[in-house]
């Protein structure tokens, strides 16, 4: 009976203890009801999420890097992407478009310095296009075709023709039905029409014979019509000049013509 007292007694204890706990943070109940949310939102970001997504923040993160790298024209934010992010799910297709970018580079002359340090940068610019296309080329992903279709490509910038086009001959034949086949054989129609013009030290014009002085517009060339002359000849004459009737009554009658007799004049 007394034991039953006594717990009745501490019952009464604490639920009176509860009780003016909350009657003390009732008026502050709007600011730990916010504090408890924030807590519970840090729980789950930094505990939960993370085992139930396992690497997807990670790849969603890398895509977007490589949608900004793709829609730049220059090579370098590719690069940056390869180094960065080399475990991502992008990486076969940024080397594709980053080989194909440092390809075009070197192809249009797009190189620093001239003569030999321009030369340098050629074969440096070649040879990682090359490294690219390479890796991408040894594995059995979608862009293998497009990647040995570079490799061909590399060979003709490097002046080696009859391998380029061996090159592309097999791509046509191992993927026929492939986009990588239709540029190959756009590539191959191009080189078809294609002739070196061979190395000549005669100049592609002759230079004309200089004139000597004095001469004008030069003799007329067999067959062509004669320029017309301008102004008379030197030895046509103009009508003599008209005399008025007074001048000749002043000089008196006109002397006769040997063997006619001149006519008199009717008197008035």
């Amino acid at each position: 009976m007394k034991s039953k007292r006594k717990h009745d007694l501490q019952t009464n204890e604490l639920a009176d203890w509860i009780g003016r706990v909350i009657l003390r943070l009732k008026p502050h109940g709007r600011i730990l009801g916010w504090g408890a949310l924030v807590v519970l939102l840090a729980v789950f970001v930094f505990f939960v999420l993370p085992k139930i997504g396992g690497g997807y923040g990670a790849e969603a993160v890398s895509a977007a890097v490589f949608n900004r790298a793709q829609r730049s024209f220059e090579a370098e934010p590719l690069r940056e992407f390869l180094r960065t992010y080399s475990d991502s799910p992008q990486v076969p297709t940024a080397r594709l478009m980053l080989a194909d970018r440092v390809l075009r580079e070197s192809a249009s002359g797009v190189a620093a310095g001239e003569g030999a340090d321009r030369q340098a940068k050629r074969e440096k610019q070649l040879a990682e296009a090359r490294d690219l296309y390479a890796k991408v080329a040894e594995s059995d992903g979608v862009g293998r075709p497009m990647a040995r279709v570079g490799l061909a490509l590399v060979l003709l910038e490097e002046g080696r023709l009859d391998e380029g086009w061996a090159a592309l001959e097999e791509v046509r034949k191992e993927w026929p039905q492939s986009v990588a086949a239709v540029k190959a054989k756009a590539h191959l129609e191009a080189l078809a029409g294609y002739e070196p013009i061979a190395f000549s030290e005669e100049p592609l014009e002759k230079p004309e014979k200089p004139k000597e002085p004095g001469e004008g517009g030069g003799a007329a060339k067999p067959g062509e019509p004669k320029a017309p002359e301008t102004g008379p000849p030197a030895s046509a004459a103009g009508p003599p000049a008209a005399r008025s009737r007074k001048a000749d009554e002043a000089d008196g009658p006109a002397e006769p013509k040997p063997g006619r007799t001149p006519e008199p004049k009717a008197e008035k």
